[in-house]
């Protein structure tokens, strides 16, 4: 059979027997669940026991790229890695760009899924057909630079592309992430699952190509939309500064945190923008696989006891965590923050908001010394910071207890400390505040790997972005409540489409392009509306997974500071999230009861009660 787009291979790598198998693409199955994050929740529900613990030899590692990633779509270079979750105990989910999954793709597989446990630390080595279990013993205990500069001296290949974990992921941190020449898949705690695995690294190498069934339609479609994707403002300001260039826009409207989402203003602000990093300390501009943005900017910057470190600049969402935050304004000391995060392997925004809970604790006397091990924690102390993200990697005195993310660190120090740990289903707040923005609020409750800013990436319709394909015609007021249930829904589903293409948010393709792409590049012909359906139906898939897990209604919830606590000055002055009133028509738009799980009806229409096991089935039954 010849494939386009996909390349009709699945390589399943068991670790506990040594032992590799491979199966063909089913087509039928691609074309409803499209690619990466669609494959992962298909392959997962299918095969792991939602009652399993996420460190078992029983959780898979499920690693797959997308319908369009390798090709010469824009921004086309992104995959999915997906687990147990060991933050949530529920669905897990990372994406990373860059270029490894394009080299999968070129290597003739469309996904990984990796099993079992190895006795002892090893590498997964891919070069086209060849597959090897490889020994990692010398790796172990290695930083994420490390074992990628030395994964490519053994191979004698600098083309070599290599996703490994740091010593967090060794040591079980349960934010560890995995990382890809400075891009990261960092959520969720993917790393942590790879690191139980005794799995240090996947370098993977390939010289095959990945078929377009209508290249020439593909080439000038792509030659008409750069001149919009570039004039698209986020676009321009990335280009310059990166994703942190948009933190003074963000500003004015409130939805900076800072000081643990308790402040509405800080003039530390205007120290820490991508605008004032990068015009200090750029080094170049960097892309990812086939990016006409080039967000990625690497930086120098000298260090004290280190010398000058060349390493990518914070995005956004590191540089707020790590930043505002904890009030630190010092750039130089953020920058080499993010280092140690992306070296050690630890998601940077799980990172800052479990120091930011243990910060408030202590100020409130939730936590003392006897508890810290006689570390006094003060915001904007980043000499502290530091020297916490090492504890935290290594799992030393309290950063043992940090390492356990802010939810189950809460709940372990108590002492009413519960009340500052900022989280959604166990996963860290991102960095931007739902009372800026009401429907992002909705959006985090919902979500199915916790608290989530780009599954629906709501932002960017409250900013007042229209999406007529979507049928969201008019300004949307960030303020208000009434119809944001539907219109988060419907971003949700669509944005499972855009991680299945394998498609990067940060490069804006209308989605109406997305299916005009899809279609041509594999021959299967979808509309929006038909894509609209596959993206409901792997949203749907995953809530069910958490259903299995024990997540519920119960779970659908924000931090009492987003309800409660409105900002007395700022651009989101006297906000709070009214979510009960938008749950309720959101729950009612997706056909959910009142607990949260998809009718019957629903999963029937979506297709997805024929390809449940039993343990589904039985919750209907």
């Amino acid at each position: 059979m010849e494939y386009y787009g996909y390349v009709g291979k699945i390589a399943r790598i068991n670790l506990t027997e040594e032992k590799i198998s491979f199966e063909s693409l089913d087509l039928n199955m691609a074309s409803k669940f499209i690619g990466a994050s669609g494959f992962a929740i298909r392959f997962l529900i299918d095969e792991i026991d939602p009652t399993i613990d996420p460190f078992s030899p029983e959780n898979k590692l499920i690693i797959m790229t997308g319908a369009l990633t390798g090709t010469i779509v824009p921004g086309a270079n992104k995959f999915a890695v997906a687990a147990k979750s060991p933050l949530t105990m529920g669905y897990g989910e990372a994406h990373a760009g860059g270029f490894w999954g394009v080299e999968l793709k070129r290597a003739g597989y469309d996904g990984l899924i990796i099993e079992g446990r190895a006795e002892k630390p090893v590498y997964i080595y891919v070069k086209d057909n060849l597959i090897e279990i490889r020994n990692a013993v010398n790796l172990w205990g290695k930083s994420t630079s490390k074992t990628d500069e030395i994964i490519k001296d053994i191979h004698k290949d600098k083309g070599i592309r290599v996703f490994s974990i740091g010593i967090g992921g060794e040591n079980l941190v349960r934010y560890a992430c995995i990382v890809t020449e400075e891009r990261i898949a960092g959520r969720t705690g993917m790393g942590a699952v790879m690191g139980s695995k005794n799995l240090k690294a996947i370098a993977v190498r390939g010289s095959g190509r990945i078929g377009i069934k209508n290249y020439d339609r593909v080439r000038m479609l792509v030659k008409r939309l750069y001149p919009a994707i570039m004039s698209y403002p986020p676009s321009q300001i990335r280009a310059l500064y990166g994703t942190n260039g948009e933190m003074p826009i963000f500003y004015e409207y409130g939805d900076v945190p800072i000081k643990n989402f308790s402040l509405g203003k800080w003039d530390g602000i205007k120290k820490i923008s991508g605008k004032a990093i990068v015009e200090k300390m750029l080094k170049r501009h960097r892309a990812c696989f086939n990016c006409p943005v080039h967000c990625w900017k690497e930086v120098e910057v000298e260090i004290e006891g280190m010398g000058k470190i060349v390493t990518k600049s914070p995005e956004y969402e590191t540089a707020t965590s790590l930043g505002s935050n904890l009030l630190i304004d010092n750039p130089e000391a953020i920058v080499y923050m993010s280092y140690l995060c992306n070296e050690y392997g630890i998601d940077t925004i799980s990172t800052g908001v479990t120091i930011a809970w243990a910060m408030e604790a202590f100020e409130k006397g939730a936590l003392t010394e006897e508890d810290t091990g006689g570390i006094e924690l003060r915001w904007g102390d980043y000499n502290t910071v530091i020297k916490l993200i090492e504890m935290i990697a290594y799992r030393k005195g309290f950063g043992n207890i940090l390492a356990e993310g802010c939810r189950l660190a809460s709940k372990l120090i108590d002492k009413g400390s519960e009340e500052y740990a900022m989280h959604v289903k166990g996963v860290e707040i991102p960095m931007h505040d739902p009372r800026a923005f009401k429907g992002l609020g909705l959006q985090y409750a919902t979500s199915n790997r916790g608290a989530d800013h780009l599954y629906g990436f709501f932002v960017r319709i409250e900013q007042g972005e229209r999406m007529p394909d979507l049928k969201i015609y008019e300004r949307v007021d960030r303020f208000k409540d009434e119809g944001k249930g539907w219109m988060v829904a419907v971003r949700e589903d669509w944005d499972e489409i855009v991680d299945s293409m394998g498609l990067c948010k940060f490069v804006l393709i209308y989605p109406g392009h997305v299916a005009g792409f899809y279609s041509l590049v594999t021959g299967i012909s979808k509309t929006v509306r038909d894509l609209l359906k596959d993206g409901e139906r792997i949203f749907n898939l995953k809530r069910l997974f958490n259903i299995a897990c024990g997540i519920g209604r119960k779970d659908d919830v924000l931090p009492k500071r987003f309800l409660k606590e409105a900002f007395s000055e700022g651009g989101a002055k006297g906000q709070v999230v009214n979510l009960d009133k938008m749950l309720r028509e959101y729950y009612e738009y997706r056909d959910w009861d009142e607990d949260g799980k998809p009718s019957r009806r629903k999963i029937e229409e979506l297709g997805i009660f024929d390809i449940l096991s039993q343990r589904y089935r039985k919750l209907y039954l």
